[in-house]
Order: C-alpha cells, then structure tokens, then sequence
C-alpha cells in the first residue's frame, strides 16, 4: 500500500463496509458518496424507500461498488434487528451516523413529550446501539472507525431546541469518550459539529436560510469530517465556527479528556494511559475540490 494512494490506505482502515445513517440526502448522501469513491461498499440507512433505492443505483453506477438500502426508522424498537440483519456476514469497517436535524423551533413545554422522547431514541439510544454493536466487533478485529454528527448547538444549552442541544452534546461527549477508550484498540472515532449546512431538512425547517451567508456546504462537511476521521477526537466544518467554538472551550479538548480518563481510572483502581490527538482548532477544513 503507497502513501501516494490515500484511498487505497482508506479502504485499508475503514473498508470493505460502511453503514451510513441518514444517507438519503445532504451530508448523509455526501459522506455515502465520499466513501464509495474510496471503493467501500455502503449500506444507506434511512426511511424512504423510494429515496435510497435511487441512491444506491447511482451511487453503485458512478463508484463501481455495492451499494445497499435499508429500511429503517432510527427511533423504532426493531432498529437493532434490522440493523443485525443488514450486517449479516458482512464486515462493518466504518459507521456514519449523521441523523437528527432541527424541524422547526418551539418552548420546550409547546411540543409534545413524544416529540422530546422522539429526540432522545434519535440522538441518543440510535447512536449508542450502532456503536455498541458494531463498533464492539471493530474492536475484536482492530480497526475501523465511527463517525458521530453533533452540532454547534452542544456548546451550550439553548431555548426553543433545548431536547435538541442536549442530544446532540449527548454525541459530541459520547464520541470524545469513545475516541479515548478505542483509539489504542485501532478503532478511530470522531465527532463532528456541523454548524448551518445548506442541507434539504434545513431549508425545509425554515425556507430563509437558502439566502443566508456563510451556510456550509454538505459535501464540504462531509469530506472534511472523514479527512479529520484518526486525527483528534472531535472536529468542528467551518473556520468561523471553529473560532466561536475556541471561543467557548479554550481548554484542550485532548488534555480534558484524558484528564478525566485519567481520573476515572484512578477511582476504580484500572490501568490507564494517555492518547495523543490533535485538538478541533488544529484539524482544519480541506482544501475545496475542483468542479
């Protein structure tokens, strides 16, 4: 394998399979495009079906590779057994979790307890099964990656979306944690904080951010979340969102985290050592490739 070859190493790491969840369209599709063109087959992980079946012949057209639907609502019961069935027999190098965006903004007390409950199955019970399962035989093997999306919204605490920025500092804590505890099993994680993306369930939730500067484009994230994938813990799209997030945490990410590893271990008497990492305001964005 060449150094000169990065989607040869790619495939390497993180092949021959990847499950994306929430691949019908915007950062989804592009992360399931982005990792197809490095030769890994894919299987796209949503609820319409029409969609994905449309996704996955073109993705399979342009790529060369296999590229499977499924059917699945990330909140329901049965998300685990369809999940286990998908996989069967199938080696799940790298997992993508990119679900759960905003749908229109209200009091907490103004939307319903189904709708706050919804969110928790979405941002938090989904992620947590995927990793588990999978991630858990990456780590028999030694090697693979996970990819968790979160939001700026998880730097803080915030009204009219607060089920929704809790969730989604739920996954950039649940990825830093995890990060630390695979790294030295050969299991890269990253979470990646989306800022504004022009992405289809964006512009649906409010029709004016079609017009709105400094939106992120969904291929861009995309492809800098898997450029950014065994370099630190966490990476945030965006140079201006990277320094409204140093901004609010000047700390070191990586120091941080293995200081409370560190302290943890300490409490129950385990083993520990530190992991190396680049921190979020190091790993910039890639460069923009040519149309």
């Amino acid at each position: 394998m060449s150094a000169a070859d990065p989607a040869a190493a790619f495939r390497a790491r993180y092949g021959p399979v990847a499950l994306v969840a929430g691949a019908s369209d915007g950062i989804g599709e592009w992360f399931a495009r982005a990792i197809a063109e490095a030769g890994i087959d894919v299987i796209l992980l949503a609820r319409r079906e029409a969609v994905l079946a449309r996704l996955c012949g073109e993705i399979g057209r342009e790529y060369g590779v296999a590229a499977r639907p499924l059917v699945a609502d990330l909140t329901a019961p049965d998300l685990e057994a369809r999940v286990e069935s998908a996989v069967e027999g199938l080696e799940v190098g790298l997992v993508v979790y990119n679900a759960g965006a905003v749908h229109g903004v209200a009091p907490f007390h103004e939307k319903s307890l189904e709708h706050a409950l919804g969110l928790v199955d979405l941002n938090c019970r989904g992620p947590i099964l995927l990793a588990h399962r999978l991630g858990g035989r990456m780590r028999a093997r030694g090697r693979g990656g996970i990819v968790l999306l979160s939001s700026m919204v998880a730097f803080s605490g915030s009204a009219y979306v607060a089920t929704y920025a809790a969730t989604k500092a739920f996954d950039r804590v649940l990825a830093e944690g995890l990060w630390r505890e695979l790294a030295p099993h050969g299991v890269d994680v990253l979470g990646v904080v989306a800022g504004a993306t022009r992405t289809p369930s964006m512009l649906a939730s409010n029709p004016g951010f079609a017009s709105a500067p400094d939106l992120m484009e969904p291929e861009a994230v995309a492809r800098g979340a898997l450029a950014a994938l065994g370099r630190g813990p966490l990476w945030i799209a965006g140079a201006r969102n990277r320094e409204l997030a140093k901004g609010m945490e000047p700390v070191s990410r990586v120091a941080l985290i293995n200081a409370m590893s560190g302290a943890s271990a300490a409490l129950y008497g385990l083993s520990d050592a530190p992991v190396a990492g680049a921190d979020f305001g190091e790993i910039g964005d890639p460069p923009q490739r040519r149309r």
